[in-house]
């Protein structure tokens, strides 16, 4: 289920859906990943605790090649990844709609998911690759350059990048579900 309660608000909605658009992102983001094979397992909507932090993740996946954590926008336009950031040049067809907010930096969100999957891992001396993914999900994006410290892709990629990810080290079958399950563990 990709719904999630906003504290203090009604079931099944969410503080950053942007009338929808959060939701609709991560149900696509939902529907690729189911394409990715056995091998590998898919945790949506996790609220995950370690460090002394929380964080919210629109999807995790655990597989032989590592951990990914992926955060789904489905913004629309051209998406530039400069040194200072990044930049959103609305499409024509977007122009005439309400002004959404899309000026946060998407990567600064992946960051504070990484130091919560990090400390975790730390914690319970798991070594595997940590993957972040930046995966837009609207048809009439157009992204231009790519973030250093993150994959920043389209949709129809996102399955081909997980699983042709090289890491430095394959995890077993049975380290792939005990990370599954320490996840699921400390989170909501």
């Amino acid at each position: 289920m990709l719904t999630r309660k906003k504290s203090g608000g009604k079931k099944g909605h969410r503080a950053d859906t942007n009338n929808g658009y959060g939701v609709e992102g991560e149900k696509s983001t939902a529907h690729q990943l189911k394409y990715i094979g056995a091998e590998y397992r898919v945790l949506h909507g996790r609220r995950v605790h370690a460090g002394g932090g929380t964080q919210e993740f629109d999807h995790i996946v655990v597989g032989p090649n590592g951990v990914f954590h992926i955060d789904s926008k489905h913004w629309s336009g051209d998406i530039h990844f400069t040194g200072q950031g990044v930049e959103r040049v609305k499409s024509r067809s977007d122009r005439g709609k309400q002004e959404e907010p899309h000026s946060q930096d998407p990567t600064a969100q992946l960051y504070r998911h990484e130091y919560v999957l990090k400390e975790l891992f730390k914690q319970h001396r798991i070594q595997a690759d940590l993957i972040g993914i930046v995966c837009f999900t609207h048809p009439n994006c157009r992204l231009v350059g790519t973030s250093p410290a993150f994959a920043t892709l389209k949709l129809d990629r996102l399955v081909h990048h997980i699983k042709t990810y090289k890491p430095k080290r394959t995890l077993s079958a049975a380290e792939v579900a005990s990370i599954e399950k320490l996840i699921k563990d400390n989170s909501k």
